[in-house]
C-alpha cells in the first residue's frame, strides 16, 4: 500500500468533499495491511498538509496556474511542499513517488508535478511576501487571517499568537480511568508505565498519551476511554451528587455522559438527550463498554425535552468548534456566513433558556462549548444572565489549549438561587 497515495485521498476526502480528517483516519487502524509506520507517518502527512493548507496554497500557486490545474494534483503539491519544507524529506523520494502517483491519477500532469516539485524545493519560493505585513505571521502558520483577528479583538494578541502556535502541535491522547471498573492507584500500578502514560496536570485520573489505545485490551473492557481533559473538567465542575436528577442535553459521543455516571458512582438518573438519532449506537457503546448503569437515553430536538426539575444540568452547546482545530484542523479552513453566525447564537441562547425552564430553585447548570470566541461563550452567557436576575455566576473560565495540552474550551457554571 502506497502511504501517499492513501493520504492523497484522505485530503480530496476532506477538502473537495468535507470529510472530517479524523474519522478517515481512524478508519486506517482498521486496516490490518497497515503498519504502524504506514499509519504514523499517514496521520503526519495528512494533518500537517491541513493545518498548513492556508500556507501550501499560497506557494504552490506562485508556480501554477489553479484553473487549469486538476484538483487532486494541486492537494498532491501541497502534500509535497509540506514534506520538503516541514518534515525535511529527501526531494528524490517525494518527487519520485509523486510523479508516479500523477500517471495514475492524470498522466498528462506528471510532467507538471515532476517540474513543479523541483521548483517547491527552491527555499527562496517558501518566503511570504505580501503588502499587509500584519498578515504575514497568520499565512506562515496556515491559519486564516480573519479568525486570528476574532481572537486578537476577543482576548488579547498574545493570546491570539499562542493559539495559533499551538494548534500546529500535533495533540496527544487524552485517556480518562473509569473508576466503575478500576481505581486508579491499580490503574497506574498496572498500565502507567507500560503503556507510558503521562498524569495530567489538570484533573486526578486522566492522562496524555502518544499511543492509540482503540484496539487494546484496557479500552475494550472499558477501563479507560478517550476524552479531553478539559472536557472531563466540565463534568467534575458540574460535580453531580449521588442519587441525583441530572440532564445532560445534547450527550453525543458519550464523554461527559458516561463521566456523569461515573461521578454518581451509577446512582441516581441521568437523561440523556442527543438530536441525531443515528449517534445512538456509538453513545450505547460508550454506555455498556463502561458498565454505566443510570444513564436514559432520549432522541431529538432538545428544545422539546419535557420541562421537568433537575438537579443539574449539563448543556454542551452546538458551536463553532475553534477549540479542536488540533484535532479537526479542517474547521478553521470554513468561514461561516453572518446568517449562519446568527442561526448558531440563537440556538444556544434558546438551548439556554430550555436549560433555565427545566431548573428549579437550587438547581446548577453548566454551559460549555469547545470554542474560542466570546459571542459564543462570554457574552452568551452574559445575555442569559441580563435575563435571569435569579440565576448566579459561579465559575468561567476559558482554555486556549496550550495550558495543559488539552482542547480549547470554554466552561460556566451557574446556579438558580
Amino acid at each position: 500500500m502506497n502511504s501517499r497515495k492513501e493520504a492523497l485521498n484522505i485530503l480530496f476526502e476532506v477538502f473537495k468533499n468535507n470529510k472530517f480528517s479524523n474519522k478517515l483516519l481512524n478508519n486506517l487502524i482498521k486496516k490490518e495491511a497497515m503498519s504502524k509506520e504506514d499509519i504514523a507517518f499517514i496521520f503526519k502527512l495528512v494533518y500537517g498538509t491541513i493545518q498548513y493548507k492556508i500556507y501550501l496554497e499560497y506557494v504552490v500557486n506562485k508556480v501554477i496556474d489553479p484553473q487549469k490545474t486538476d484538483y487532486k494534483i494541486q492537494i498532491l503539491l501541497w502534500m509535497n511542499l509540506y514534506q520538503l519544507k516541514f518534515l525535511e524529506s529527501k526531494a528524490y523520494y517525494v518527487i519520485n513517488e509523486s510523479v508516479e502517483i500523477t500517471k495514475e491519477i492524470n498522466k498528462n500532469f506528471s510532467g507538471l508535478v515532476n517540474k513543479v516539485s523541483k521548483v517547491l524545493t527552491n527555499q527562496e519560493l517558501w518566503k511570504v511576501e505580501i503588502k499587509n505585513k500584519q498578515n504575514i505571521f497568520a499565512l506562515e502558520n496556515g491559519f486564516p487571517f480573519w479568525l486570528y483577528k476574532k481572537i486578537e479583538k476577543d482576548y488579547s494578541k498574545e493570546d491570539a499568537k499562542q493559539f495559533v502556535l499551538f494548534t500546529n502541535i500535533q495533540s496527544k491522547i487524552s485517556l480518562r480511568v473509569n473508576t466503575l471498573k478500576i481505581s486508579i492507584e491499580d490503574f497506574e500500578n498496572l498500565y502507567l508505565e507500560k503503556y507510558s502514560l503521562i498524569k495530567s496536570e489538570l484533573l486526578e485520573g486522566f492522562y496524555l498519551s502518544d499511543f492509540n489505545i482503540v484496539n487494546e485490551e484496557i479500552f475494550l473492557k472499558g477501563l479507560v476511554t478517550i476524552q479531553d481533559q478539559t472536557s472531563g473538567l466540565a463534568s467534575e465542575i458540574l460535580n453531580p451528587k449521588p442519587n441525583s436528577k441530572v440532564l445532560d442535553m445534547c450527550c453525543a459521543p458519550g464523554g461527559k455522559l458516561t463521566h456523569l455516571g461515573q461521578i454518581m458512582n451509577n446512582t441516581g438518573i441521568i437523561v440523556g438527550n442527543e438530536l441525531q438519532k443515528n449517534k445512538e449506537k456509538l453513545i450505547q457503546e460508550n454506555i455498556t463498554r463502561l458498565g454505566v448503569k443510570n444513564i436514559s437515553l432520549i432522541f431529538g430536538n432538545a428544545l422539546d425535552i419535557n420541562e421537568e426539575d433537575y438537579d443539574f444540568i449539563l448543556l454542551d452547546a452546538p458551536c463553532s468548534g475553534y477549540g479542536v482545530i488540533r484535532q479537526k484542523p479542517e474547521i478553521k479552513l470554513k468561514k461561516y456566513s453572518q446568517e449562519e453566525v446568527e442561526e448558531l447564537l440563537e440556538v444556544q441562547s434558546k438551548l439556554l433558556e430550555k436549560a433555565y425552564k427545566c431548573s428549579k430553585v437550587g438547581t446548577e447548570i453548566v454551559y460549555s462549548t469547545c470554542t474560542i470566541n466570546k459571542d459564543e461563550n462570554e457574552k452568551q452567557i452574559e445575555k442569559f444572565l441580563n435575563n435571569h436576575n435569579n440565576i448566579k455566576k459561579i465559575y468561567e473560565k476559558i482554555f486556549f489549549g496550550n495550558e495543559f495540552n488539552n482542547d480549547g474550551f470554554y466552561i460556566c457554571k451557574m446556579k438558580r438561587i
